[in-house]
């Protein structure tokens, strides 16, 4: 596989559309691939660049038999892949940058390619843009989060990532709606990743407390 050049970053990239998935640039998102329009992509991808992006799928047009996908995902890079005795390929995806679509390539492959354009190729998070999260906060919200939710996570971990790490990597894992995903996947800054991220977590906490509430009344 040749290395990745992010100044030659290809203008057509393979999609691989997956409802309640996101990911961002410097995350990692592993992959167990099964299906054969995918493994296909993923070995036409290690041959080349090695980029595939990933996009959230909407529903299924029933006139063309295709998924109609939002317009913004996120493109990586296969950092790591190894080939299954039974066929499959287990990939990890670093994060390379958000993209939008801006049409589809017709091609003779399984899966499917687009025209992208790229978001986030020039943006570098600043200190002034990690002070804006107020981590402990955001812990100790998300804890009560994932209590509700009956999830757990060791948090001795999650409280020495850094603050863009910790907004994107719980954007990534909570189990919020597809819209809601999309929401924060097509936020352009961490300021307001982390604001919408905030207002989402509260919604489900205010759902949680109304009900107990009404118990309680």
């Amino acid at each position: 596989m040749k290395k990745l050049n992010i100044n030659e970053m290809p203008e057509e990239i393979p999609v691989f559309p997956l409802s309640s998935t996101i990911f961002f640039p410097k995350t990692v998102l592993p992959l167990n691939i099964f299906e054969p329009r995918y493994k296909q992509m993923v070995e036409h991808a290690i041959k080349k660049q090695g980029l595939i992006g990933m996009i959230q799928a909407k529903q299924i047009e029933e006139e063309k038999n295709k998924i109609s996908l939002f317009n913004i995902g996120c493109v990586g890079y296969i950092e790591s892949h190894y080939k299954t005795p039974d066929g499959r390929y287990l990939i990890n995806l670093k994060g390379v940058s958000r993209f939008k679509i801006i049409g589809e390539i017709n091609n003779d492959c399984l899966y499917r390619e687009f025209k992208v354009n790229y978001l986030d190729l020039k943006k570098e998070i600043t200190n002034e843009d990690l002070k804006k999260v107020d981590v402990d906060e955001l812990i100790d919200k998300t804890k009560k989060f994932f209590k509700l939710n009956q999830l757990s996570t060791d948090w001795k971990v999650v409280e020495k990532v850094s603050p863009d790490q910790l907004v994107n990597s719980l954007s990534m894992i909570c189990p919020f709606t597809v819209s809601e995903k999309q929401r924060l996947l097509e936020t352009d800054t961490l300021d307001d990743r982390n604001k919408v991220l905030n207002q989402i977590i509260n919604f489900y906490l205010l759902g949680q407390a109304t009900s107990d509430e009404r118990i309680i009344h």
